[in-house]
């Protein structure tokens, strides 16, 4: 699957984006690469999905669904998130480190996608630029993913969430659409190498949680990040719950009881979004 995306990401970026950008028109150009965006991220799932090795469940769209600009924040378990989601959510935007732009093949892709560099924490800017950027993006009408902990999870914790994001939505009124990501195996994660081999196919469960609204709203982006990272966390004690159990059973033992659903968990100053 691996060799696949690499070799497709090759392809794109020598020889696809090149032949895309023989016009001086910029929206047609950003057409154009949106559409072989959404050609091959569809392909890399579908591939997936045929080999076996991944099963993606979503759940329905919750009530009054956003059209146009919109945040959804979710968590990042895994290195092939973004690519699940924007093969449902083609028209998604995002965020990414500046050292992808620097690689000589996926950066092209990227570059050419329109995606936004993230602030170095090297840079002495606080992340302003960025920040302005998705609000910019967000008020044109494109919708966005972005990721508050920056980076993938840990195996068995959420890392804290950034509030960026939220900040942005605020900013630009438009709604925050909350995802969670469930993965019933770890696979593909912080710390795991890409050729470790997982129990049968990972099934991958999106939960679309409802619906927050921010136009003409007074939100705090500390205080409803607080709200969220704690909802995220009690789900993802829930998952890693979830997977003992059925690990158990393999096992033929007894699983323990699952944590009850929703319940918020304490929030640490130290975990508290920064």
């Amino acid at each position: 699957a691996f060799l696949v995306f690499f070799v497709g990401a090759f392809v794109i970026s020598w020889i696809m984006v090149p032949l895309l950008s023989l016009t001086f028109d910029r929206e047609v150009r950003r057409r154009r690469f949106k559409g072989m965006a959404r050609f091959a991220t569809r392909g890399f799932v579908r591939y997936c999905r045929m080999i076996r090795m991944v099963d993606i469940r979503w759940s329905p769209l919750p009530a009054g669904f956003p059209e146009g600009g919109y945040v959804m924040i979710a968590n990042h378990p895994t290195l092939i998130d973004v690519t699940i989601v924007m093969e449902r959510f083609p028209e998604l935007s995002t965020v990414v480190g500046r050292k992808w732009f620097a690689k000589p093949s996926l950066g092209r892709m990227i570059e050419a996608a329109g995606w936004i560099p993230a602030s170095s924490p090297d840079d002495d800017d606080d992340g302003t630029p960025t920040l302005d950027a998705m609000v910019e993006t967000l008020r044109a009408g494109t919708p966005m993913i972005i990721f508050p902990e920056g980076t993938r999870s840990d195996k068995d914790r959420l890392r804290r969430f950034h509030r960026g994001a939220i900040e942005a939505a605020i900013r630009a009124e438009v709604p925050i659409v909350p995802l969670f990501i469930g993965p019933n195996q770890p696979l593909l994660m912080r710390g795991q190498h890409w050729y470790e081999t997982h129990h049968g196919v990972a099934v991958y469960t999106l939960e679309l949680w409802p619906i927050i609204e921010t136009a003409g709203a007074d939100l705090d982006p500390r205080e409803v990040s607080r709200e969220l990272f704690a909802r995220y966390k009690a789900r993802f004690a829930r998952l890693l719950a979830e997977r003992d159990a059925a690990e158990a059973l393999r096992e033929g033992r007894a699983p323990e009881a699952l944590p009850p659903a929703d319940e918020p968990r304490h929030v640490s100053a130290e975990e508290a979004p920064r």
